[in-house]
């Protein structure tokens, strides 16, 4: 590998479900309820999801990240996917502040 080489031979990018307890999930829910009656809005927060991105190789995670509610993070799922596919592999870490 050298440091010119694009992104995405060598990581790639997906959403996972956050794994949250029961407790935090719970707790998640109360928020959503309390902060939907203080905005006056009817909508309660959904599942959050992690960005996750993983050496090919090896299936290893480099980056693990919330990304928010599925909207949210489709979108930020297409940014890193662009990244991965334009940026080289040192250009994609240095922006991405992997391995500090």
């Amino acid at each position: 590998m050298t440091r010119h080489d694009r992104a995405s031979d060598y990581l790639e990018a997906r959403l996972e479900q956050r794994r949250l307890s029961r407790l935090r999930r719970a707790g998640r829910f109360a928020a959503g309820v309390v902060g939907a009656l203080l905005a006056g809005d009817s909508a309660i927060a959904g599942p959050v999801a992690d960005l996750v991105v993983t050496r090919r190789e090896t299936g290893g995670e480099v980056l693990r990240t919330e990304a928010g509610p599925p909207e949210v993070a489709e979108q930020l799922l297409r940014t890193v996917r662009t990244d991965l596919e334009q940026k080289s592999i040192a250009e994609f870490v240095q922006e991405w502040h992997l391995f500090e």
